[in-house]
């Protein structure tokens, strides 16, 4: 099982509450988890004026997810955030192929990039 790592940034409607977004995030989670693969992340952030409307909404949630899943728990993960309507829009990124929790977490003490994560120490672009 090779597992990569992503983040999936995600825009939830203004109008849930908190416990509506709560159950959105766990249930990606839930799928990430279930499916052998680990949470870094979750970030959600207050309530924010966009810089544009967005299914006619001016403000909204923005989420943060950063995991390590198979690429077939990506596709599940994209197929909910299609289906469930507080969702107004998302992108998921894939930061790096390779997967190493120890590593990112290092990483991120130090400020390093998720390019230099996957490159590793000492190698060259």
């Amino acid at each position: 099982m090779k597992l990569r790592h992503y983040e999936t940034f995600y825009l939830l409607h203004p109008d849930l509450n908190d416990e509506q977004r709560e159950t959105i995030n766990n249930k990606l989670q839930d799928i990430i988890v279930s499916d052998d693969g680990q949470i870094i992340k979750v970030d959600p952030w207050p309530l924010k004026k966009l810089a544009y409307a967005v299914q006619k909404q001016t403000h909204g949630y923005y989420v943060v997810l950063e995991y390590g899943a198979k690429a077939s728990t990506v596709s599940e993960v994209t197929r909910n955030l299609r289906l469930d309507e507080g969702v107004m829009k998302f992108i998921t990124t894939k930061l790096s192929d390779k997967f190493d929790p120890a590593r990112i977490a290092q990483a991120k003490e130090t400020g390093s990039t998720a390019k230099e994560q996957a490159e590793g120490p000492g190698e060259e672009a």
